[in-house]
């Protein structure tokens, strides 16, 4: 199998920072929501909320799909070493 380069790793490196970054932001964004939803005693969530709700979580799944693959990549380089 093909090594690779100390370039290729350091781009994967680069790219699972930036999305443990984002993970980190579409959780806080999350959280900021929940608190405001509490803040405001809200017995029911209007839909619009909900919408926002299940559009970060989407969000959220993307990421960490996105974050397994790139972690597989960075393990297999490591084995080939």
């Amino acid at each position: 199998m093909k090594k690779m380069t100390k370039v290729d790793s350091n781009k994967l490196l680069k790219k699972y920072k930036t999305l443990s970054v984002e993970k980190l932001e579409i959780e806080n964004e999350i959280l900021k929501f929940y608190e405001t939803l509490i803040a405001d005693n809200v017995v029911t969530i209007p839909s619009d909320k909900i919408d926002t709700i299940k559009s970060l979580r989407q969000r959220l799944k993307s990421v960490n799909q996105e974050m397994k693959k790139t972690d597989r990549k960075i393990s297999k380089l490591f084995k080939d070493i």
